[in-house]
């Protein structure tokens, strides 16, 4: 079984793709990757400069301990207070007030605490890190730059899978199939040929070129494929057909002329056919030529209309041949 293939031109796309920026403004102190550094999620990428949001953090941190410190002492002599009263040996007034000063103690401990979170939020904006695993293609910045709050610090691609966007003639689109499957070359990758999928039919066109955009989805293993290479998408059409199909090597071409020769009585028969698609090492033929004949597939050249063939099982005589394979039929050789 075969399909009908059209092979669109398109370009390779990054899955994802970030500016990655600061929240806050201040001095670049550390630029910690440079162009084409790996990270991972998280990875710092840049700190900026932060001595006085450290010290204010630490004053925050010792007075926050104070404080607890202080509520602990209050809380102990709020229990203290309270079994007193209940032995009538202090005023209630003074269990009240013990009281309330442990409750302005733990207000003042929330403030405290806020303060404190607020200060360490800051100083966490001032270390810029990767949203995403990925490649860094730029650095936007250099140490000792300042830097506004929005300011670029790298250019961050995420290459794990990438996106291929194919204009398609718009005689064919319909015959696009959401999440087919389409086979991708490379021309920078030789011999290679990439597994991907159909993910998007984008409906607005080229008005002019009558072009629609297809955007197909590929596991780049090995990160072979890279931003901006040119990609070669073979897209299946319609459905699977029955069709009949020999050995390229039995193909000859003369001009727009295509023939093979098959055997018959012991003797060459010329045999033109029209030619159709490719698969692996076959090519799809129709014409004169039927699924029992006996076809050559070495030697041909060398053949005339009419001139005897012998027929050897070791390949190394005059010829040798196949029979042609209808629908998935593997040809091999005649013995």
């Amino acid at each position: 079984m075969i399909q009908d293939e059209i092979l669109q031109i398109g370009t390779v796309e990054s899955w994802r793709s970030s500016r990655v920026a600061t929240e806050v403004s201040g001095r670049v102190e550390a630029l910690q990757v440079r162009r084409g550094a790996k990270v991972k999620k998280g990875d710092l990428l840049a700190r900026l400069s932060a001595s006085t949001l450290r010290l204010k953090l630490k004053e925050s941190e010792a007075k926050q301990n104070a404080a607890m410190a202080r509520l602990q002492k209050s809380r102990d002599n709020l229990k203290r207070s309270e079994s007193l009263m209940k032995e009538g040996l202090i005023a209630e007034r003074v269990y009240r007030d013990a009281k309330l000063t442990v409750e302005e103690l733990e207000q003042t401990l929330a403030v405290n605490e806020s303060e404190r979170l607020q200060t360490q939020d800051e100083l966490n904006k001032k270390e810029v890190r990767a949203p995403f695993d990925g490649i860094v293609t730029q650095a936007l910045t250099e140490e000792g730059e300042w830097v506004t709050e929005g300011g670029g610090i790298v250019h961050l691609v995420d290459l794990s899978r990438v996106r291929i966007l194919v204009e398609m003639p718009e005689k064919y689109i319909r015959e696009v199939q959401m999440g087919g499957a389409v086979s991708v070359q490379i021309d920078a990758i030789a011999g290679e040929v990439f597994s991907g999928r159909v993910h998007a039919l984008i409906p607005a066109g080229d008005r002019a070129a009558r072009l629609f955009p297809v955007e197909v989805h590929v596991k780049n293993k090995g990160l072979l494929l890279q931003e901006g290479m040119l990609a070669r998408v073979a897209f299946a059409l319609g459905a699977s057909r029955s069709v009949l199909m020999v050995d390229k090597d039995a193909l000859i071409r003369k001009g727009s002329e295509a023939f093979l020769f098959v055997v018959k009585d012991a003797k060459a028969v010329k045999k033109t056919v029209m030619v159709g698609q490719g698969k692996a090492d076959l090519i799809e033929v129709s014409g004169e030529i039927k699924v029992d004949d006996l076809v050559v597939i070495r030697g041909n050249e060398r053949l005339r209309e009419g001139r005897a063939v012998h027929i050897v099982s070791d390949g190394a005589g005059p010829a040798d041949t196949t029979h042609p394979a209808s629908d998935s039929e593997s040809p091999g050789h005649a013995h």
